[in-house]
């Protein structure tokens, strides 16, 4: 029987404490869909591969609704998936900007990076959004934030072009939001667990 992951629902609880501090450029993103870079007529899109004349723009997915992405916690030896809703999506771009968090980029999560410069953030609304039909990407689901940044910073530019650097990530501080039938599963498991220490217990 295959074990079963727990799933937990990313959420913006309170918008003080819950809260997207930042974008990752990163050489594995988390939602699993490279970015595109593109070159200076705009057309012959490519993936982390190197090209001429570039205009140093990259278009990319930040989040899509509702997908499962997985997580492992070494100190706890737990596997489980996280993921967002569309409303949770919708509301961490337009806190992004309003908060003016936009601003702050890091490489792999760790290094700030300076020259890197958000230049569009929409929500894909229906399938013959631009994100589809002009950029290239395919099996976008509605409810995706989409971003484009415009590169200038010379060491991003040439990870981005080497495949070094092949997506983006955010970095957030949220809610977690276990489903029901999870919570009141690992609630009796806590249960157990104080159970068996009780009794140990003389």
């Amino acid at each position: 029987m295959a074990k079963e992951i727990t799933e937990i629902e990313l959420v913006v609880e309170d918008e003080e404490k819950d809260f997207l501090s930042a974008m990752g450029f990163v050489s594995n993103p988390a939602i699993e869909v490279p970015m595109i870079y593109f070159n200076k007529d705009k057309q012959n899109f490519v993936f982390g591969k190197t090209v001429d004349e570039e205009q140093g723009i990259i278009v990319s997915p930040a989040l899509i609704p509702e997908k499962r992405i997985y997580r492992y916690d070494p100190q706890t030896n737990e596997e489980y998936y996280v993921y967002f809703s569309e409303e949770t999506v919708r509301k961490l771009s337009q806190n992004f900007l309003i908060s003016g968090n936009h601003i702050n980029t890091t490489e792999e999560h760790m290094n700030p990076i300076k020259g890197v410069h958000l230049i569009y953030s929409w929500i894909v609304e229906n399938q013959e959004d631009q994100l589809i039909t002009k950029y290239g990407f395919k099996d976008i689901p509605v409810g995706t934030w989409a971003v484009s940044y415009k590169i200038v910073n010379d060491d991003i530019k040439a990870k981005i072009k080497s495949g070094e650097i092949t997506g983006v990530s955010i970095e957030a501080w949220l809610s977690e939001r276990l489903d029901e039938h999870l919570r009141i599963d690992q609630d009796k498991i806590k249960v157990e667990k104080i159970k068996q220490l009780l009794e140990g217990i003389e």
